[in-house]
């Protein structure tokens, strides 16, 4: 991933001479100062050694910097280079005592600058995997944190009021439970309305269809949490009546669910129920 990174970086950034994406993202060359030297520019101010740098930068960071070659400039390296200075040069003036002679002649990056290099991609490749793992959960229903879907938190609405309706009438006491219980399960905000507007417009001469279209496209995640809520709902109540079951029944039928995970969807439920009164 990092080489994917770096070359669509850098070919973002060599588009142009350093101006790439913004203007203080691209590539730059850049001076550092190194030492004082005893040479001087031809109006006898003294020069400076200078690592000459080439920067790969993002929106004013510098993600890499790499030493290229020596240069002089005055000013400590403040400036613009006089002119650049190779390892011949370099040489050739440490042994007339002009530059110190413990610096090395051939300039490279340094182990801190090489692991500052290399840190910021692994900092950047693990954040955009961590992204793009977080991303994929998300997308596939695995993430246990994130909100549902807005189409699956619609259906599981719909089945929980299908199954407070089945006695004849979503009671208040249904429509606040249902709207604590959805926004719980879905992690999704739940108003009351929303959940009166579906109880309305309930129609319970269901069909076949109606409950092939109760899972049509919902992950299997989402139909567990669909069964979950619809008897949480029946099991409020203390009992679940036959028309209730039967609902319950058609529902699992509908939405594909074998009957061992029917049995622990239930179970799932009694948690949820316990957890529920014990907040009260």
């Amino acid at each position: 991933m990092m080489r994917f990174i770096f070359a669509f970086l850098t070919s973002i950034a060599t588009a142009g001479p350093a101006l790439a994406f913004a203007a203080d993202s691209g590539m730059f060359s850049d001076l550092e100062y190194v030492a004082d030297t005893e040479i001087t520019a031809p109006n006898g101010a003294p020069l400076a050694l200078c690592h000459e740098t080439r920067d790969l930068r993002l929106l004013g960071l510098t993600v890499s910097s790499n030493i290229e070659g020596y240069a002089l400039a005055m000013d400590r390296c403040a400036g613009d280079a006089e002119r650049s200075f190779s390892q011949q040069q370099m040489e050739t003036a440490q042994s007339l005592n002009l530059i110190d002679a413990s610096l090395p002649s051939q300039p490279r990056n340094g182990l801190q600058r090489t692991i500052q290099n290399y840190g910021i991609w692994v900092a950047i490749s693990l954040a955009l995997f961590a992204v793009i793992i977080r991303r994929v959960k998300s997308l596939m229903g695995l993430d246990p944190a994130s909100p549902m879907r807005k189409k699956a938190t619609q259906r599981i609405i719909t089945a929980m009021c299908y199954m407070g309706k089945c006695d004849g009438i979503v009671a208040s006491s249904e429509i606040f439970l249902i709207t604590k219980v959805a926004s719980r399960l879905t992690r999704q905000s739940v108003p009351s309305t929303e959940v009166v507007r579906i109880a309305d417009h309930i129609d319970m001469d269901l069909t076949p269809q109606d409950y092939l279209d109760f899972g049509k496209g919902l992950r299997d995640s989402e139909k567990d949490t669909m069964m979950r809520g619809a008897f949480f709902v029946g099991l409020a109540s203390g009992r679940i009546i036959p028309a209730e079951y039967d609902f319950l029944r058609n529902l699992a039928h509908g939405i594909g669910m074998p009957g061992e995970d029917f049995r622990r969807v239930m179970n799932e439920a009694l948690e949820d129920l316990d957890i529920y009164q014990s907040s009260l």
